[in-house]
């Protein structure tokens, strides 16, 4: 697809974390821009690894991600990668507009999990896992029992790392350069969307508003304790889900 001639055209980053709606954010621009989801992710996978580990310092990333971006000449380019290279994408293009889709921290662990089980991970993602939610350890609380029969992470790995992914984009992205979307709203944000990328209304696709869903559903957070899991969810997730998930109190309220 070619790149609109327009002077409305922006180059927009979206930002949210796995199985928050990204992949639904590329589907509704791909009719009409240039879009991506998750291009040539082994390649900046293996970046965003090595640059954790320092093997790859922080100018050599920042260049990587510059010719890179500057190479697949993308519109929208929407990848939970885009996270982790936040800072090199604020410094290089300074002229980018972002989106950040925001799911509820049950429903997306619920999800992340019922993904994780259904589909093996390569290496290169397994190893991107454990810098998201830490390394499994071999002692789980006896309340995770459930979690770790099935080779999964603690609730503090995923839920610290739900907390801190999107609190760290809220607070770095201008205000002015950020539209934040609930992954359960996407399907009526159409507008909101074309508003702020430029795109026209009626260009844009309303079709493909939850592409990827999962295919099964195992049901782990039933198996854990409520008491314990709202204990956890308190601790790690409350401020960002009173502020934009307000209506949700408990996981009764959405699974």
């Amino acid at each position: 697809m070619d790149r609109r001639t327009d002077l409305t055209r922006k180059r927009i980053f979206c930002i949210g974390t796995a199985k928050s709606g990204t992949h639904s954010i590329h589907s509704i621009f791909a009719g009409v821009a240039r879009s991506a989801h998750e291009p040539e992710n082994t390649e900046l996978i293996r970046q965003i690894i090595d640059h954790h580990n320092r093997l790859v310092s922080d100018s050599e990333l920042r260049e990587f991600v510059k010719k890179r971006c500057i190479r697949l000449n993308l519109d929208v380019d929407s990848s939970q990668l885009n996270f982790f290279i936040l800072t090199f994408l604020l410094e290089e293009f300074v002229e980018a507009f972002f989106i950040l889709t925001i799911r509820d921290c049950y429903t997306w662990l619920d999800s992340f999990i019922n993904f994780s089980l259904t589909y093996p991970s390569a290496e290169k993602w397994a190893l991107l896992r454990d810098i998201r939610f830490g390394k499994r350890v071999d002692h789980f609380p006896p309340e995770e029992k459930v979690l770790n029969a099935n080779g999964l992470y603690s609730l503090e790995g995923y839920l610290k790392y739900w907390t801190y992914h999107n609190e760290q984009a809220i607070s770095k992205i201008p205000q002015n350069k950020l539209l934040i979307i609930r992954t359960d709203r996407i399907s009526n944000s159409i507008e909101e969307l074309a508003r702020f990328t430029g795109y026209r209304l009626k260009d844009i696709s309303s079709d493909q508003k939850h592409a990827f869903k999962n295919p099964q559903k195992f049901n782990i957070l039933k198996k854990i304790d409520p008491d314990y899991l709202e204990e956890k969810i308190k601790k790690y997730c409350s401020n960002l889900m009173e502020q934009y998930f307000p209506e949700i109190k408990s996981m009764k309220d959405v699974l």
